[in-house]
């Protein structure tokens, strides 16, 4: 017996029919048809959440780009300059006291922390 034999005997006792089997094929068609469309609908969805997830993402990176840009800053011109330097022959004059005490220290050689600017002045004044 050979192989084809073996067939025929297999589609003689088993016949195929044609009919039911398109139907068949067209029914699983249909359902894989609905699986795809399913999958495509998931993956649109799936885009379309990554999209709007990007944008957020873009938006707080853009606000952390405003926190992190360069301050605005006063002008030399704009502040105003009510600290004096109490040293003779030195005219010079600050918008705070941390830097007239830096000016003093580095300028003049004091290194002593003063609480109050008078105090100094008060120093150079017995000095002289």
């Amino acid at each position: 017996m050979s192989n084809n034999e073996g067939i025929n005997e297999c589609d003689q006792q088993h016949p195929i029919d044609y009919y039911k089997e398109s139907i068949r094929l067209y029914y699983y068609n249909i359902v894989l048809h609905q699986h795809v469309e399913q999958v495509t609908q998931e993956r649109n969805e799936i885009k379309q959440k990554l999209l709007k997830f990007q944008a957020l993402e873009d938006q707080e990176s853009e606000l952390s780009m405003e926190d992190k840009r360069k301050r605005n800053r006063r002008s030399a011109i704009e502040i105003p300059r009510s600290h004096v330097c109490q040293i003779k022959n030195c005219n010079k004059s600050y918008g705070s006291e941390g830097s007239l005490m830096q000016h003093m220290k580095i300028k003049h050689g004091i290194t002593q922390h003063l609480d109050k600017i008078g105090q100094i002045s008060d120093q150079f004044k017995s000095n002289e």
